[in-house]
């Protein structure tokens, strides 16, 4: 964890030193995203819950490197259950919930297509970290767990020019958390749409 934030300020420090022409940009997307693996053996509810912040300094018209940190949060309502408690103890019921919170913190690169002031096709991804919280509440009872995972995103995307400094933005972004303390991997699909503005 500490070498991810290490690497994260070595980039920042880089981009805001640099002398070439080059570009910073960053984005506000609003994300939909669809469970799969175990995440969706836990919560199998598509989520309109999610949201991301991108910062993207371009190192070259082609290149970008940059951070991003975002949140999604998967629910699902099983109706009334009645469960096993932990250690075999009796049974509880009650209506079942369950949630999954997670905020990712991820490092960047971004590969572009086309040209500068154009549509601009994309390839890239993350790597970082996700703290996951996950929450399985029967009535008034909640077992949660929560653990910060290893975690990568690669995603294609779109920038499209609406205006001098002002970009629609749009991805797809799959989301996989490496197991972690006895917990599985997670992993999602998530549809970004949003806007991007030059710095």
């Amino acid at each position: 964890m500490k070498k991810i934030f290490s690497i994260l300020i070595t980039l920042v420090v880089i981009s805001g030193g640099s002398a070439l022409a080059q570009e910073n940009i960053f984005s506000l997307t609003y994300s939909m995203s669809a469970p799969a693996g175990n995440t969706a053996g836990f919560v199998g509810d598509a989520s309109f819950r999610g949201g991301a912040f991108d910062y993207r300094h371009f190192i070259n018209p082609k290149m970008s490197v940059g951070f991003s940190v975002g949140y999604h949060r998967f629910y699902q309502d099983n109706g009334f259950t009645t469960q096993p408690l932990p250690g075999g103890d009796g049974h509880i019921s009650g209506n079942n919930y369950r949630y999954v919170n997670e905020f990712p913190l991820m490092l960047t690169y971004h590969y572009y297509f086309g040209h500068q002031g154009g549509v601009r096709p994309y390839v890239g991804g993350g790597i970082g970290a996700a703290h996951y919280e996950y929450t399985d509440q029967i009535g008034s009872v909640a077992w949660v767990d929560k653990q910060w995972h290893f975690n990568i995103a690669p995603e294609v995307g779109v920038l499209v020019p609406i205006g001098r400094t002002t970009y629609f933005t749009s991805n797809i972004k799959y989301n996989y958390a490496a197991e972690a303390a006895g917990i599985p991997a997670q992993q999602y699909w998530s549809l970004n749409l949003g806007f991007a503005f030059d710095l």
